[in-house]
């Protein structure tokens, strides 16, 4: 549980709590779930008020964050690699000597849905984390084709080539 917003803690209880939480953002959680979830954490608004005002903090989160992205694409990896079973209930009604019967059915499967959802779920996190690296790379190409330079960069390279 949180504790409300406070400016009273220490040196060692912040670095502390700094510590915890880029331990947790780097191994793929939430900023917002470690600091609502996991005790001994300050209110968010605390948190962020230290996050604004130190540089090293937002460059070490944004690191944190980062690996988080690649933690969350291990797990997509070993989701997708691991059949889960579940149960799955199907009511049926057989037509027995002209009256209804209700019957349910009941089998063991692999539950794809539901990985493909945890699957394409740590994917778009990671995406929105660092798209650069794991985002959709643009094609730069039209109908196979490289897109032709204008003429004033081919006139400026040509420039730059005659000059060496």
């Amino acid at each position: 549980m949180a504790r409300p917003y406070t400016t009273s803690y220490s040196d060692e209880e912040k670095a502390a709590i700094i510590e915890h939480v880029l331990a947790e953002c780097a191994g793929g959680r939430a900023v917002s779930r470690i600091l609502a979830e996991d005790d001994g954490m300050p209110a968010a608004s605390c948190f962020w008020r230290w996050h604004y005002t130190d540089e090293t903090l937002q460059e070490n989160l944004a690191r944190a964050r980062e690996h988080g992205a690649s933690v969350h694409l291990d797990q997509a990896i070993a989701i997708a690699d691991t059949p889960v079973e579940g149960t799955v209930e199907i009511d049926k009604h057989v037509n027995v000597d002209g009256e209804l019967e209700a019957v349910t059915e009941v089998r063991r499967e692999d539950m794809l849905g539901h990985r493909k959802l945890q699957v394409d779920t740590r994917i778009k996190v990671a995406q929105m984390i660092a798209p650069r690296k794991y985002g959709p790379k643009l094609d730069l190409t039209s109908g196979g084709d490289k897109i032709a330079l204008t003429a004033e960069l081919e006139a400026a390279r040509r420039r730059a080539a005659s000059r060496e």
